[in-house]
């Protein structure tokens, strides 16, 4: 197994673990930054507190009504606030990023005194205006050290709407050469907050971005009937944005006290703090600091779950889920050298159809779907040990031994060709086919099937084959079994087929081929006749599912069984490296308690209070509800 040491940010000139929260203050909110609302000396005592839980950052927020209360103009002692800030945050040892332009903020959009409906991508005032914004920010941060980097906004696609690439790649380009021009020479992020990964094209396209930002930071807030699918969701955003080569920090995430219990936030904590490790991001900020005494005014007087999704709450308490913070801390201080780690290479990716991202002429595609089925996969592959990224088509597939091609029907024409070459080069592809979402068009959009798969198709036209209610499928040492009635006939169809060169590895009940092997040069197409990863989307319980075995022949087939054994598909094993030691990650997905027979080498533990490792073979090991185990091994 290879490791790499992922692109990083830097706290005074070290790569580091960027562990924070989105910050307001308690007290002043969005409006923290007015006069009545601005005590600095309640600002410190929160960034002190944010220090004994041992955080190291903060996010910071430029509000637009209070930086610029009428058109054009900053207000100056409002930016002077602002430096007082960044001033108290060098004091007191927390780092910050400041964001410039929010017109969005937490269930509501507040537009620049005299906008009037014009674009802030495309007005040459409004871009006036935003440069001028830009410009007083770095002037209030001065020479903070305790600046690190800058965001140009806060989620600007609810605010100043969806739009091009074309469009959104030069606004940000000169936002960013402002920042230059006006002496900020930190690390810039749109803060956008990705939201192209639930589908669509919003204009803050990542391929596009790359160009001008120096990070990128994903939000989440992502729910699901699956427990699988939820509790992958995070590293799902993270591996998404791997390809792109740029440090990645999942920059919002969390849950409101209406939303979740305290305990179980500290698990969710736990499992994302533990993904972005385990996945090579450089840090996690929690929405937010604190909960709000701020009923009567908007945005928490019609959102009111908002008030809620604080660290600490409204009289200052922490809450539980300070515990988790503190303890990952201590982990980074006294076990780990965030500088010197290392996490696997991904030698596996799924590729992303460009079509989830773009429309095109005559082509309608359920992006929901497509993205659980995604997500789907991915957790499939992460129960099988096989670390994993995400990959748009259009990327190289060089670095890839196993290429994955979950229920999908459509991919660009040169696409399935450059499939078939990298299999020709040596790569394991695995393509399960998908008949559509509706009856449009029906059927798989690939002209190379014999080529690509070894066999014939015997598909009638416009008439879909429906599998057994409860499919069964033997073989390869394979025994699958899952309900496929909960979509329609058109989405639930599979693939009748005739192999031609390719070796039928395994077949349903009635004898129909469902798993399919082609060689193809030095490496070899698996073909999936029943689009499984679909079938595991539309409904929940997947941890318990059979379809884990069917990645676990890939993982196999493609040279790339996990090193330590595990017979529990919810406990995911990772493997990291930090300096001359190798450390196993164990976590427990599931919300059940398990006994994991876990088959690895001698090992202390130093998190999560396990019991040693033996190392003279197999090991039962009892796992909690979203237990995270770390081992230092021999």
């Amino acid at each position: 197994m290879d490791f790499i040491k992922r692109p990083a940010l830097e706290i005074a000139g070290k790569r580091s673990f960027l562990l924070g929260v989105n910050y307001w203050s308690r007290a002043g909110g969005p409006r923290m930054w007015q006069r009545e609302r601005f005590d600095a000396d309640a600002v410190r005592a929160e960034l002190e507190q944010m220090r004994r839980v041992g955080l190291n950052c903060c996010r910071s927020f430029a509000f637009l009504p209070s930086l610029m209360p009428e058109p054009g103009r900053v207000d100056d002692a409002c930016a002077a606030r602002m430096a007082r800030f960044y001033e108290l945050c060098g004091e007191v040892g927390v780092a910050t990023i400041p964001t410039f332009l929010v017109g969005h903020m937490s269930g509501e959009n507040y537009d620049f005194v005299g906008q009037n409906g014009r674009s802030p991508y495309t007005d040459g005032e409004l871009r006036d205006w935003q440069d001028e914004i830009v410009r007083a920010v770095v002037g209030a941060a001065g020479g903070h050290d305790a600046v690190i980097a800058y965001l140009a906004t806060n989620e600007m696609p609810l605010w100043g709407l969806p739009s091009t690439p074309e469009i959104i790649g030069p606004w940000a380009a000169r936002l960013c050469t402002t920042l230059r021009d006006s002496g900020g020479a930190q690390p810039f992020g749109v803060g956008d907050g990705v939201m192209n990964l639930k589908g669509g094209q919003n204009g803050f396209d990542v391929e596009t971005l790359r160009e001008t930002v120096d990070f990128f930071g994903p939000h989440t807030y992502y729910a699901d009937a699956d427990v699988l699918r939820q509790a992958y969701n995070a590293e799902y955003c993270l591996r998404s944005l791997t390809y792109s080569g740029k440090p990645v920090i999942f920059e919002e995430f969390g849950g409101s006290s209406s939303q979740v219990s305290e305990q179980n936030r500290v698990l969710y904590y736990r499992e994302v703090l533990a993904a972005c490790l385990g996945s090579g991001a450089c840090g996690a900020l929690g929405w937010c600091f604190s909960d709000f005494d701020l009923e009567d005014e908007p945005p928490y007087n019609h959102h009111a779950f908002e008030l809620g999704f604080g660290i600490t709450r409204a009289d200052g308490a922490d809450k539980p889920v300070c515990g988790e913070l503190s303890a990952f801390s201590q982990l980074l201080a006294q076990q780990i050298d965030f500088a010197a780690l290392e996490t696997p290479r991904a030698r596996a990716a799924i590729v992303v159809p460009s079509y989830f991202n773009t429309t095109y002429p005559f082509s309608a595609e359920d992006r929901v779907r497509m993205r659980r089925v995604l997500l789907q996969s991915y957790a499939l592959a992460a129960s099988a040990g096989i670390e994993t990224e995400l990959v748009p088509e259009s990327q190289p597939f060089d670095d890839y031994a196993l290429l994955l091609c979950p229920s999908t029907q459509k991919l660009r024409s040169p696409t399935w060709r450059r499939l078939l070459e990298a299999a020709e080069r040596g790569a394991t592809v695995y393509w399960s086919y998908y008949g559509g979402d509706y009856n449009f068009h029906q059927g798989a959009w690939c002209h190379l099937l014999e080529e690509l798969c070894g066999c014939r198709h015997e598909l009638r036209y416009g008439l879909p084959d429906l599998p057994a209610e409860q499919l069964t499928v033997r073989g390869a040492g394979l025994y699958l079994s899952i309900n496929t009635t909960y979509s329609n006939e058109f989405a639930r169809a599979f693939l009748p087929v005739r192999a031609l060169d390719a070796t039928v590895l395994a077949t349903d009940h009635l004898g129909h081929a469902a798993l399919l092997r082609a060689e193809r040069g030095r490496g070899q197409v698996l073909l999936s006749t029943f689009p499984f990863e679909h079938y595991l989307a539309t409904q929940r319980g997947s941890e318990q599912s059979s379809v884990h075995g069917l990645y676990a022949l890939l993982a196999e087939r493609a040279g790339l069984e996990h090193p330590i054994g595990c017979d529990q598909p919810a406990v995911q094993r990772r493997l990291l490296r930090a300096g001359d030691h190798t450390l196993l990650s164990l976590f427990n997905h599931s919300w059940r308690p398990l006994a994991a027979t876990v088959n690895a080498p001698a090992g202390e533990p130093i998190y999560g209070g396990g019991e040693p490792l033996r190392g003279a073979g197999p090991q039962q090991l009892a796992v909690e509800p979203k237990e995270w185990l770390l081992y230092r091994l021999a």
